[in-house]
């Protein structure tokens, strides 16, 4: 800096102005000149001369002009000419036969008198062996004429972030050599922010932290501690509104609304706008400025930023955000607006958010401590959460008659695996039906006897075998999420597959995990039934993925393992099948009734494997498991038919005849054409002669009144096989040539592959496999192609699986091709006839 200058230093907090402002005072003190320097401070921006008195208030009194003296004792009316001359020639004085160097600091915050003596001196400088140097921050101003003078006239000198390059060498030399993660992690961290660089270099250095790549990720946690302290450092030096407007806009978070924002600052507009404005140049609007806040003031805050929220017609949520940070004893409505948030929470999914706010509504005297706790406890349970049980059991302690409360117990104790506890929990005839669902996973739970009045207790009795699958459907209800899922398995096990879709389309799977993966594998279990595979593979894959959020729930874990083991099977890999089954295998799932269905498919891949001595001891353990419940249907599980079949492979055929005749008895009782298809087949399979055939092709016809595609696609292939051996080439083909299109319809590859092998023994030649046709698409293909079938608009399809609309459109071109039609409207039927 020159004599005869007035230079004016911007920049943004923290990237060093008042260290600029320290090296020229130096720099002219070391050329032998005279140095006055003083700082804004919002405290006396009101106090009349307040900067100037600060200037020369160690300056010999003697040699002050008497028209300075009330300036410099702030006693002063007024900017006058008179004082204002009188000050000026204070400066020359001090100049004397060297030179002054006159710096400020946050000039900003000058009074108006002296500001308006910095420009008459600015104005005249430059006669003089004076320098005049102000610091300001970048976007800051004096609401005052006499600082546009200045500005006008000014040399004007931005303050830049740091460089990369920059940054780079003061982490070396605060550090030694860094690795360049770790250098770029600071710069990140801080912005390039000159001295939060320096302060979080000295906090690393006083934690010893190593410059290196794998300590990088400890530089965001010191960096946050030091903007923290950086930013209320600079905030107590702020006028009252600004602390106050920083103060509630950290508490009210981003884009506030304006109403509660005026109500809670207590500013005019004008003084908001400002007090705003300076707070948002400062970077002090997070969190970070309430560093210093009382916890008390705090709680206060918050409770005041919530009654008028809630005056302004803010959603409980979001006025509950703020009832969390207060302290207890709140006015009563806050109870109110806890539990509404947190049913919202449950009812968006949000289990562990609704855990919070019910923790906060117990801090409070509540009218239902059973039902808080309730609450409280199944949003633990559902979220997966500690100490679920325990408020439960508290819940239902405190109320025993209340049946919700011992309910939501009975499904912690199920998560825990305590069967026996939960029967003593259910003991109101109000909750039998519950005690029912647990009873089709544990055996403790199954009841001694079990009416017909629910659509639980039906289930019961179609597993029991002890009604028919006509008289089941027609009591069924889907009023409710356990009358539903109970109807969908009761339908889908009588064969009425679309509509246990249906019903399973229209649960709600807000809610938990557990359910959306209850959910999808029961979509699975219908699908592999109808003998869509894709479709079947895509519901164990979004099983698969709730299922990690929350595996606690090992029935289902079960079934989930048993239907992709089968899928593995169809897809012609019987070892990868055997080996999900043994990495699935735990000492929890050997006590569930799911873990039959386990064996049993465990049974069929070592069949294929050509290992009938194990398979037949896979399928004889799943009778003695299966066993220790009353359930019999085989169209729940169809173990004697495997028995069978390995009985027979085996050598003996008496018993294999015993097992599937055994089989077919029962099935046809419950009179549903795919279990009894499949008895029917496995009779077919162990049976010689023409009896076997008759057998197998009574599988067929009954098989073709079913949806069970895949079920008529295995008979077809036992029945040709069987016509090939006897001579009849003819009947072979049909059944051979039939069995192959329904393999590849429902992407069967080892049905395909052998059906295709016997066809070709029948010296019909090798038939080419379908290039076009529903087996033709990809499963991107097939799962825009259902969804459009469905009604669905590109855009919902898109939403859905993640795709541009652009791009639906561009899968949906080649559906159409594929499947021969001209568009959406053919769909649903080309759909149906693959």
């Amino acid at each position: 800096m020159a004599p005869g200058t007035t230079t004016v230093v911007e920049g943004a907090p923290g990237t060093g102005k008042t260290a600029v402002l320290d090296d020229v005072a130096a720099r002219w003190e070391g050329s032998g000149g005279r140095v006055v320097r003083a700082r804004g401070s919002a405290l006396e921006i009101d106090l009349p001369f307040g900067l100037v008195a600060q200037l020369f208030d160690l300056v010999d009194p003697a040699v002050v002009p008497s028209e300075a003296v009330p300036a410099l004792r702030s006693t002063a009316s007024g900017a006058g000419f008179a004082v204002l001359r009188a000050l000026y020639r204070l400066a020359v004085e001090l100049a004397g036969s060297s030179s002054l160097l006159v710096l400020v600091d946050d000039a900003q915050w000058a009074d108006a008198e002296s500001l308006r003596w910095l420009a008459y001196l600015s104005l005249r400088v430059r006669q003089l062996p004076v320098a005049v140097v102000l610091a300001v921050g970048s976007g800051e101003r004096a609401d005052d004429p006499s600082f546009a003078e200045i500005a006008a006239t000014c040399r004007r000198v931005v303050l830049a972030d740091l460089t990369p390059d920059e940054v780079t060498g003061l982490v070396t030399a605060a550090l030694g050599p860094a690795d360049p993660a770790f250098t770029a992690a600071c710069r990140t961290a801080t912005g390039g922010n000159p001295l939060l660089t320096v302060r979080l270099l000295r906090a690393l250095a006083r934690d010893g932290v190593p410059p290196s790549a794998a300590a990088a990720r400890q530089v965001d946690h010191l960096a946050a501690e030091v903007a923290r302290e950086v930013v209320v450092a600079r905030v107590r030096r702020r006028p009252a509104a600004v602390v106050t407007a920083a103060h509630c806009l950290a508490v009210l978070g981003p884009a506030p609304h304006p109403g509660v924002l005026a109500e809670l600052t207590g500013l005019g507009p004008g003084e908001l706008a400002e007090a705003v404005r300076t707070a948002e140049l400062l970077g002090a609007t997070g969190p970070a400025v309430l560093a210093d806040v009382p916890a008390a003031a705090l709680s206060a805050l918050h409770l005041r930023a919530a009654e008028s929220l809630r005056a302004h017609g803010a959603a409980d949520r979001e006025v509950a955000a703020h009832l969390l940070q207060t302290a207890p004893g709140l006015p009563p409505w806050a109870g109110g607006v806890l539990d509404r948030a947190a049913r919202e929470a449950v009812g968006g999914g949000d289990q562990p958010g609704a855990a919070r706010l019910l923790w906060r509504a117990l801090r409070e005297p509540v009218a239902n401590p059973a039902r808080a706790l309730r609450m409280l406890g199944m949003a633990e349970l559902v979220g997966n959460l500690p100490g679920a049980t325990a408020r439960l059991r508290e819940a239902h302690e405190s109320d025993v008659d209340d049946v919700e409360s011992a309910v939501a117990l009975s499904y912690a104790l199920h998560a825990d695996g305590k069967p026996a506890e939960l029967v003593e929990v259910l003991r109101s005839p109000d909750a039998f039906a519950h005690l029912v669902v647990h009873g089709l996973v544990w055996r403790e739970a199954v009841p001694p006897s079990v009416p017909l009045d629910t659509p639980a207790g039906v289930l019961h009795h179609v597993m029991a075998g002890s009604i028919s699958a006509a008289e089941a459907v027609r009591r069924l209800s889907t009023d409710g999420a356990m009358p539903a899922l109970t109807s969908a398995m009761v339908l889908n096990l009588a064969d009425r597959l679309d509509p246990a879709l249906d019903v399973l389309d229209a649960v709600d799977r807000a809610e938990a995990p557990a359910l959306r993966a209850l959910v999808s594998v029961m979509r699975a279990n219908v699908q592999r039934r109808k003998g869509d595979l894709t479709s079947a593979r895509a519901d164990l894959t979004a099983a698969a993925g709730h299922l990690r959020q929350d595996p606690r729930w090992h029935a289902v874990t079960a079934w989930h393992a048993a239907l992709l083991a089968d899928i593995l099977l169809e897809e012609g890999r019987p070892d990868e099948a055997l080996a999900l089954i043994e990495q699935t295998t735990t000492d929890e799932l050997r006590r569930l009734w799911t873990y039959g269905g386990m064996l049993t498919v465990r049974g069929r891949a070592l069949i294929v494997r050509g290992e009938d001595h194990e398979a037949l001891e896979a399928f004889l353990a799943a009778a003695r498991h299966c066993a220790q419940w009353p359930y019999r249907n085989p169209a729940a599980l169809a173990w004697r038919s495997g028995a069978a079949v390995a009985c027979a492979a085996l050598g003996d055929g008496e018993r294999a005849r015993q097992f599937a005749l055994e089989e077919v008895e029962l099935a046809g009782d419950w009179g549903a054409p795919r279990a009894l298809g499949m008895a029917l087949r496995a009779l077919g399979r162990v049976t010689a002669g023409a009896a076997g055939r008759a057998h197998l092709e009574d599988a067929v016809r009954v098989l073709r009144g079913s949806p069970a595609r895949l079920e008529l696609g295995r008979a077809l292939v036992d029945l040709g096989v069987v016509a090939r051996r006897q001579g009849d080439t003819a009947a072979a083909r049909v059944c051979l040539r039939e069995a192959v299109d329904l393999a590849q319809k429902c992407g069967s590859t080892a049905m395909a592959a052998r059906a295709h092998s016997e066809l070709v023994a029948t010296s019909a030649g090798p038939r080419r496999l379908r290039q076009t046709g529903p087996t033709a698409l990809t499963p991107v293909e097939h799962q825009v192609a259902v969804l459009a079938a469905r009604g669905r608009c590109d855009e919902e399809i898109a939403g859905a699986l993640l795709l541009s609309a652009d791009a639906v459109e561009g899968v949906l071109t080649a559906v159409y091709r594929k499947l021969g039609v001209p568009g959406r409207l053919q769909l649903p039927e080309a759909l149906d006839a693959g």
